[in-house]
């Protein structure tokens, strides 16, 4: 379908969108060559409760309240399937085809994406060929990215506002009733490569990843592994901006860098229809950049558009200076 996306229309503002665990439904049938001990127990916490609060027209009604704002680019921060299924995959590049052509939108797997093995074969990243077009870097952002598909990175708007979009993978196959992730350590040192170079060439550096990337910001069997090595490539060579998902919840976090604080914000799902153990109503993150010339740190404001309420109207619900 057309995509209405167009720039900002002053060029030192650029707006960058989050939208993060959709958990697309209804659930397929599952395979027999996919069924095992952890799609069973994901299908049992479907039905008992992921499909009440999880609503594609929510999520729907959301991504066009998203493309109507008119921001530059949109981010997806996992988790649009539940269980990892290929059905599911191929409805989650149809929902990315919704928001836009794939420059204009970059997504990465969440840990419902990359969900389990298959007969003991890991698949990983090959399992995401419908989404590869989404996290492919772009033509000046191959200049910084390596061989490996992440680290990617999409170089966004001209002139004195650059931003280097950074996507990792945290998405690692887990047993069952685990969520961690991990980068590893070869994603790491091509983090930091990243880091030190578009920041040498005056970018604004903006962070994508679906779990929360500090240590202790969720359960033990849900945290990023290696959090406390991200943070310190993090804190070594800084970064201007942080997204991530996962914990349905909206957080605002820091960590000091070399220029100052680090925003680090996660969002809430995107279609979620009402409160479950605590976690907010859906929300979109809208994150304007502003600048006034080429290496200067960025002002960036966070606006959150969502549910006003359960069965309510979308709308601005917050709006913070980080």
């Amino acid at each position: 379908m057309p995509n209405p996306l167009a720039p900002s229309v002053h060029t030192n503002t650029l707006t960058l969108a989050q939208l993060s665990d959709i958990h697309l439904g209804p659930l397929p049938l599952i395979p027999l060559r996919l069924l095992n001990a952890k799609r069973l127990a994901g299908t049992l916490n479907w039905h008992r409760k992921r499909r009440h609060t999880h609503l594609p027209s929510v999520a729907d009604a959301l991504l066009r309240d998203v493309i109507a704002a008119g921001v530059d680019h949109i981010a997806v921060t996992g988790d649009l399937t539940n269980l990892g299924l290929p059905e599911e995959i191929q409805r989650g590049a149809q929902w990315l085809q919704k928001l836009g052509a794939p420059h204009q939108v970059s997504a990465i797997p969440g840990n419902h994406d990359i969900y389990s093995t298959v007969h003991g074969r890991r698949l990983g990243v090959a399992a995401l060929d419908a989404w590869r077009p989404n996290f492919a870097s772009n033509a000046e952002g191959l200049k910084y990215a390596g061989n490996e598909p992440f680290p990617f990175v999409r170089v966004l708007g001209s002139g004195a506002l650059r931003v280097a979009l950074i996507g990792l993978n945290s998405a690692i196959e887990t047993p069952p009733m685990i969520a961690h992730g991990q980068l590893g350590r070869m994603q790491l040192a091509a983090l930091e490569r990243i880091l030190v170079a578009t920041r040498a060439d005056g970018l604004i550096r903006a962070v994508m990843l679906h779990h929360p990337p500090l240590p202790n910001m969720t359960a033990p069997h849900h945290e990023l592994r290696d959090a406390a090595a991200l943070a310190g490539v993090l804190a070594r060579h800084g970064a201007e901006l942080v997204i991530h998902g996962h914990n349905h919840r909206r957080m605002i976090n820091s960590l000091t860098g070399p220029s100052g604080a680090i925003p680090i914000v996660g969002a809430p799902s995107a279609s979620a229809a009402r409160s479950h153990k605590g976690e907010n109503l859906a929300r979109a993150h809208l994150f304007e950049f502003r600048t006034q010339a080429t290496g200067q740190r960025p002002h960036i404001t966070l606006i959150a558009r969502g549910l006003t309420a359960e069965r309510g109207q979308i709308a601005e619900v917050e709006r913070l200076v980080l």
